[in-house]
């Protein structure tokens, strides 16, 4: 197997992993502290390894400006993003909550209309109802019958996770500088913020030892070690075929939700899922000599 393959394939293995463990974590945790352990474990990850290969003395090249803005992305983000969809974990099954929140590559195409000036063409028109009738289908567990039995506190903060996760994914595209470094504050940032609501909240929850597995799991595996493979197979293998690859990651997902937390997986979980990817596959894959996100 080469390289690339092999960064990607450990970075949809411990990225697929996110859901399920994040649905065992907050059986006993809230959102809040869940996202402040998390956050602070992968903090120390990043700048450990920045500090081992030097990156860390970039953090002087970045200015006051890009730093304020490089905050307000990190905080739409990690913080914005993670904390809505850990909550809608809290609402819904977690392979609902998952596969909703798989809307975020719609919602770049989206975002990219309205700040990128990219186009809205017929194609991304059709991509965009696939996929939210993909959601209308996850929703109701294909009771499509039933639109008033939705949980819309669980739907609509899974939705707002992927609108949030969509510009956020927009906005790095401006941001230039080192892409670990960049990582460590975006992380610091949900660190802090989530550091002051729990201390208004009234303190911090101390973890049981059955819960440091799960956090250690997501700060260093999810948001460090697989930050780290992904943008190694980035820089290896060729962008356009590694990108499509993480789209295997919500099918490795739902294998990790059945045999660790023994969910069942349900069809319409299946349809919906391969509605929403069916409208992302529209706006990436060359269709003849055209290429669907142009």
């Amino acid at each position: 197997m080469k390289k690339e393959y092999l960064f990607a394939s450990i970075t949809i293995f411990f990225w697929g992993s996110s859901a399920a463990v994040n649905a065992l974590l907050l059986q006993s945790l809230s959102t809040m502290t869940v996202l402040f352990y998390t956050s602070i474990v992968a903090v120390v990850f990043l700048a450990a390894y920045n500090l081992v290969t030097g990156r860390m003395a970039l953090l002087r090249k970045i200015s006051l400006r890009d730093l304020i803005i490089m905050c307000g992305i990190g905080f739409l983000g990690t913080f914005m993003y993670n904390g809505l969809l850990y909550y809608s974990m809290t609402l819904m099954k977690a392979q609902q909550a998952f596969i909703i929140n798989y809307l975020w590559p719609i919602m770049v195409v989206v975002f990219s209309c309205f700040i990128l000036k990219q186009k809205m063409t017929p194609r991304k028109g059709i991509s965009l109802l696939l996929s939210f009738f993909g959601v209308a289908i996850v929703a109701t567990e294909g009771d499509l019958l039933s639109l008033g039995n939705i949980d819309l506190l669980g739907t609509g903060t899974c939705i707002l996770a992927a609108v949030s996760y969509g510009l956020y994914s927009v906005l790095t595209i401006r941001v230039t500088h080192d892409k670990f470094v960049t990582m460590m504050i975006y992380y610091g940032v949900s660190a802090i913020v989530s550091t002051v609501i729990l201390a208004a909240g009234g303190g911090f929850p101390v973890l049981e030892a059955g819960q440091w597995p799960g956090i250690l799991w997501d700060g260093v595996l999810v948001y460090g070690v697989a930050f780290t493979t992904w943008a190694l197979a980035l820089d290896l293998g060729d962008t356009a075929k590694m990108s499509n690859l993480i789209y295997l990651t919500p099918f490795v997902s739902l294998i990790w939700i059945y045999f660790l937390i023994g969910e069942p997986i349900e069809w319409s979980s299946y349809a919906g899922l391969g509605l929403i990817i069916l409208g992302v596959i529209l706006q990436i894959v060359n269709f003849g000599k055209k290429r669907l996100l142009t």
